[in-house]
Order: C-alpha cells, then sequence, then structure tokens
C-alpha cells in the first residue's frame, strides 16, 4: 500500500484525491492540506481522516510514503525540495516552476535524492491519444511529417488566474508542447508563435494572450502547428491529426453522448463535453494508477522531470518569440 498526503484541495487537487481513493487499490490518501472547514467535509467524505494548516506538518506522518502537489504553481518549487529532503515520492501537477533554472534544479534534486518524481501531463494517458501514439509507433502512418494540435478552451479562466498564472504559453500550450515531444519522439529545434486578444478579458495588461498559433519544428524535420484559444461557443475543442509518408491518424472531440437524430435540415449530434475535468476524466485516473504502478515495480516514471524541463522550455521560447516577432532556435 502506497500511502500518500496531498498538498492543494482545489479544483485539480479534489480529482487527484477522490481518483487515489477510488480507483487506485494499493494506495491511499492518509492525509492532506491547507484544509479550511468546506475542505474539511469534503475529505471526511473520501476517508482522509488527517489534515494540516502546512504542508511540514504532512510530511511528519508516520509511514508516509508519497505526496501529490496540487498547490498553486508558485509554491510547487519549495513543496518539491521538501517533499525531497524528506525522502518522499512526488506526483507533481504541472508546470513544475515558471522559471527555468529552478526546475533544472528540481530535475537534479530529485535524481540525487533517489525518488519517483513524476510530472502530471494526464494527457499522454487519455485511451484516443494512447491508441494514436500506438499507431504511430507501429509505423502505420510511416514517419511523421506534419503534427496538427487544436486545444480551445470554452471560456477563459478568471483574471486573477490569469495574473500568476504565466501565460497561456505556460499554463495552456505546455499541455500542447508535452503532447508534440511525445507523438513524435523528438526535440524541438525552432519555435515560432504568434498571438492576439480577441476576447473581452483584459488579459494583455498581464503580458497575456487569449489566443495563439504556434509552429515547431524537430530535429529530425517534422513540422507541427498548435492553435489555441480561450474563447470557443462550440465547447471544448480537443483534436490531434499526424500526417506521415503512409497516411493520416486523428482524434477527434468526445461528445456528449453518440446519439445522432436526422431530420430535413440535416444530421445533428451532441455537443462536445464541456470541459477538460469531464474530457480527461479517464486521463486524470490513468496518471495516478501508472504513478502508482511504476512506484511499486520499480520502474522509472512515465513522464519525468527532464520532460518538464523540456516543456517548459519550449513555453519560454515560444514567449520570447511573440514578443520578438521571430523563430526562436532551442539549443
Amino acid at each position: 500500500m502506497i500511502n500518500f498526503g496531498i498538498v492543494g484541495i482545489g479544483r485539480i487537487g479534489k480529482i487527484h484525491l477522490s481518483n487515489v481513493q477510488r480507483y487506485c487499490p494499493n494506495a491511499q490518501i492518509l492525509a492532506a492540506c491547507p484544509a479550511s472547514a468546506e475542505h474539511k467535509t469534503f475529505l471526511k467524505e473520501n476517508g482522509v481522516a488527517l489534515h494540516f494548516d502546512t504542508f511540514e506538518e504532512i510530511l511528519q506522518v508516520p509511514k508516509l510514503d508519497a505526496v501529490i502537489i496540487a498547490s498553486p504553481t508558485a509554491f510547487h518549487y519549495e513543496h518539491i525540495l521538501q517533499a525531497a529532503q524528506a525522502g518522499k515520492h512526488i506526483f507533481c501537477e504541472k508546470p513544475i516552476d515558471l522559471e527555468y533554472e529552478k526546475v533544472k534544479n528540481v530535475a537534479q534534486v530529485v535524481a540525487h535524492a533517489g525518488i519517483h518524481f513524476m510530472v502530471a501531463f494526464n494527457r499522454r494517458f487519455d485511451p484516443h491519444i494512447q491508441q494514436l501514439k500506438e499507431a504511430v509507433d507501429t509505423g502505420k502512418v510511416g514517419s511523421p511529417r506534419i503534427l496538427k494540435i487544436t486545444s480551445r478552451d470554452p471560456q477563459p479562466p478568471p483574471l486573477d488566474f490569469v495574473k500568476h498564472s504565466g501565460g497561456l504559453f505556460m499554463d495552456m500550450t505546455i499541455h500542447d508542447f508535452d503532447m508534440a515531444r511525445y507523438l513524435i519522439g523528438d526535440e524541438v529545434a525552432e519555435v515560432h508563435a504568434h498571438g492576439a486578444v480577441f476576447g473581452d478579458i483584459p488579459v494583455d495588461q498581464f503580458d497575456d494572450i487569449d489566443t495563439a498559433v504556434v509552429t515547431l519544428i524537430f530535429k529530425k524535420g517534422c513540422m507541427v502547428q498548435i492553435d489555441n484559444s480561450r474563447y470557443c461557443s462550440y465547447g471544448y475543442d480537443q483534436r490531434i491529426e499526424l500526417f506521415g509518408e503512409k497516411g493520416r491518424v486523428a482524434t477527434q472531440n468526445v461528445l456528449e453522448d453518440s446519439v445522432v437524430t436526422v431530420d430535413a435540415s440535416g444530421h445533428h449530434h451532441a455537443r462536445a463535453q464541456y470541459f477538460f475535468i469531464e474530457r480527461y476524466a479517464d486521463s486524470y485516473r490513468n496518471i495516478l494508477m501508472n504513478f502508482v504502478e511504476t512506484l511499486q515495480n520499480k520502474q522509472p516514471p512515465s513522464i519525468s522531470a527532464k520532460d518538464g524541463l523540456a516543456a517548459l522550455a519550449i513555453a519560454m521560447a515560444a514567449k520570447q518569440s511573440l514578443k520578438e516577432n521571430r523563430p526562436i532556435t532551442l539549443s
């Protein structure tokens, strides 16, 4: 049995906590922090008896094996260092941090501590994306030539979130940067980003955008186009297409249901699932199950600190490219 503590009981933290308690028979959450009155009710309903005000208190819980870090990004670095020093295995939400040198240091610290460290790029564990990945790896489409990733949110986050998020590339597109690396199996050589503000929330006051198109050129030549928007009137738009020498493989939006109505005006089907919690419910479960499995079997983590560092480097290059209006080369 893997005994977890969790720091951060917001939207993502609650998802992770519930998934461990319900779907990981070889793991359990023992303790959580910080816990308000509302949190305590949620924790009781999910069988978590211990709750504290600080992360330091969680690390003192007897028989604690690992921690889930779902705190705001600004606290990730400090929490990782504390957990590593205490010898606890770590499952950390993305991004690890917004500063390259800090993430680089995390990679060194967790390696030196000999702990199991995994970054929560959950979309790798979506069943549809795993099927697409298998098609690529088994050569069904041949050598990758063009990858297109569309990721559009139904609505933007609150402005208070935007000011601390690091921006669209760091918070939203970083999933797509990781997905491109995962599917292509190569490293990015060049990044060229374009962006704009089309919505009514003034994100530009925090040096941010709500719409972007990013082109990545990989070292082996594959070209990637990513488009993002914080405003999508028809729901959560998540599509991927990979074109190769032998053909194409693609994923489409997952709909709210599979019923199709046909009448004189045409064929009608349901909308796409509303947002990431619904669309990626399976992937959130699967990634934690994978963390537990690889930890118990003493296997390398499926998504390492180096993967987090690589995705951050691409996001930083995208921000620089947008600011300077030119392609940025990655070493």
